[in-house]
């Protein structure tokens, strides 16, 4: 047997042949076991009610499953009296694995990895790497990045190891699978294995087709990633002119030439998970399980909640990583709620004069939920404020209806534009007289700032509002408030004082820096 022949090479063997020589590479993957032992596994009972296995690849050193591939490629090499450098490219999860690998087994690592890595994936190749690694950031994409590092390979006579597109990196991720089948009480029904390149699923794959022959294998793809689904529907492997990126770790235009002829061959169907329905699969993690995986790594679940399994089922799933950027959590959150509420933005024209705003706030929002107010004083005559409102996507219908009022002031929807989404507030500070300008510290529960708009408007006109909803349990607001003398303007001053109103006055000019005249 050719142990060194070439994807080409495997590609051109029969189905049979090919299945084969994987399985060979298999049996010698144990090899992995000298860096890491297996990783356990868990469970979780779907919505419907069908027990989901959970592979705990997030609980490796690495946080992810990547370093099988990688040391048993780096290893296979070794015992051939490899003595060289290593290149790799990656968005973050197999660098760690080649990380890993070079300072266990002593070798320089060059590492390419896209300009948009997450920190947390940077600094744990660091971690991991040490004086082994060096980390070199190109590259908008997965892809821009693995041109870049096959270049300094070839420039510099350095072993490039692949994070999906080489048998012996699919045999190493093919040990999950035989972890896997060692760890089911009975025969699995359904497996869903997310795809980026497609080695791990491709690996998998070729382990539980052949211990249970039955088994139904799903490969699950974010949306805006699906290029091995639709390779495999077309016939030959496609590219991604887009690329959706917020499951970062799959992120890959084109399937590697290998896995695409091996998931051809061994999955029974692809489909897509949405990006909400990734966060609402981390979401339920955490509140079943109190696991907090990588957006990637939640794709199986979030397929297998959406599939139509029933409590008679028994399927199983790959917790792929748990490199999340912490940064991004919020987000996660915000976009997990089941019944996510809708952000709408409107643009209202009402005069110009004391009271206005908190008439508008009072006649007709007085029972919704404000999380943003954008206005700005540009004439003394019109108004115009934006007021971003949050709905839950159950009573969307009911919003419109409202917005249909006939006795409702002339208004447009800014949803979505540019200027409301980047905060862009027009502001006249010439039409503005004696102004004051605070930032305004108040409590985050409904209706607190209309409380407080209503007690200033007795004293002044409000003439500036920066104001987004942070989620925090207090708020803030930048405002600026104007008088018709300097005698009223001291008396709300001395107002704020007395109601023992939190702010901090701030001089006109640092509004006037980020103001559009």
């Amino acid at each position: 047997m050719n142990t060194n022949a070439t994807n080409q090479e495997l590609c051109a063997l029969s189905d049979k042949e090919l299945l084969t020589r994987l399985s060979f590479e298999t049996r010698a993957a144990s090899r992995i076991y000298e860096v890491e032992g297996q990783t356990r596994c868990d469970s979780v009972v779907l919505d419907s009610g069908c027990e989901l296995l959970l592979k705990r690849e997030d609980l490796s050193k690495v946080h992810s499953y990547k370093w099988r591939g990688s040391y048993n490629k780096i290893a296979s090499l070794v015992e051939k009296g490899f003595g060289g450098d290593l290149v790799c490219a990656s968005a973050g999860n197999h660098a760690q694995g080649v990380a890993l690998t070079a300072a266990r087994l002593k070798f320089k690592a060059t590492i390419f990895m896209p300009l948009s890595t997450p920190l947390v994936k940077q600094q744990a190749v660091r971690r991991l790497g040490g004086p082994f690694v060096e980390i070199r950031l190109c590259g908008d994409s997965f892809d821009q990045a693995s041109a870049e590092a096959y270049r300094f390979a070839e420039a510099n006579g350095a072993e490039m190891i692949a994070p999906y597109d080489d048998i012996k990196v699919v045999a190493g991720q093919s040990m999950i699978g035989v972890e896997l089948s060692n760890a089911l009480r009975r025969t699995p029904t359904h497996a869903f294995l997310e795809i980026g390149g497609g080695g791990m699923a491709a690996g998998v794959a070729s382990v539980l087709r052949k211990k249970f022959p039955a088994i139904k294998i799903i490969g699950v793809e974010a949306a805006g990633q699906n290029s091995m689904g639709i390779s495999v529907t077309a016939g030959s492997r496609q590219t991604l002119e887009e690329l959706d990126r917020f499951c970062d770790g799959t992120a890959v235009a084109t399937p590697g030439e290998l896995p695409f002829r091996l998931c051809s061959l061994l999955l029974d169907e692809f489909m897509t998970a949405s990006n909400d329905e990734v966060c609402q699969a981390i979401q339920f993690l955490w509140q079943k399980n109190r696991i907090m995986v990588e957006p990637s790594a939640a794709l199986g679940v979030a397929a297998a909640q959406k599939y139509g399994l029933t409590d008679d089922d028994y399927a199983l799933t790959v917790l792929s990583g748990s490199n999340v950027d912490f940064m991004a959590l919020p987000k996660i959150a915000k976009r997990g709620q089941l019944d996510r509420p809708e952000e709408r933005f409107f643009c209202f024209e009402i005069g110009e004069q004391p009271g206005a705003l908190i008439g508008l706030l009072d006649q007709f929002f007085s029972n919704m939920n404000i999380i943003d107010f954008q206005y700005g004083k540009v004439a003394n005559e019109v108004a115009r404020p934006v007021i971003g409102v949050e709905v839950p996507a159950s009573d969307a219908k009911e919003l419109e209806v409202f917005f249909q009022r006939d006795d409702l002031p002339p208004h447009e929807e800014v949803t979505g534009q540019a200027a409301t989404e980047f905060r862009v507030i027009p502001f006249r500070p010439d039409t503005l007289n004696h102004p004051f300008f605070a930032v305004v510290t108040f409590s985050n529960r409904p209706g607190a700032l209309r409380e407080f708009m209503r007690g200033a408007s007795k004293h002044a006109n409000v003439c500036y509002m920066n104001y987004t909803d942070s989620g925090q349990t207090e708020g803030q607001a930048l405002m600026g408030f104007e008088f018709d003398d300097e005698s009223k303007k001291t008396d709300f001053q001395q107002w704020l004082t007395t109601d023992d109103i939190r702010h901090e006055p701030i001089d006109i000019e640092q509004v006037l820096h980020s103001a559009i005249e």
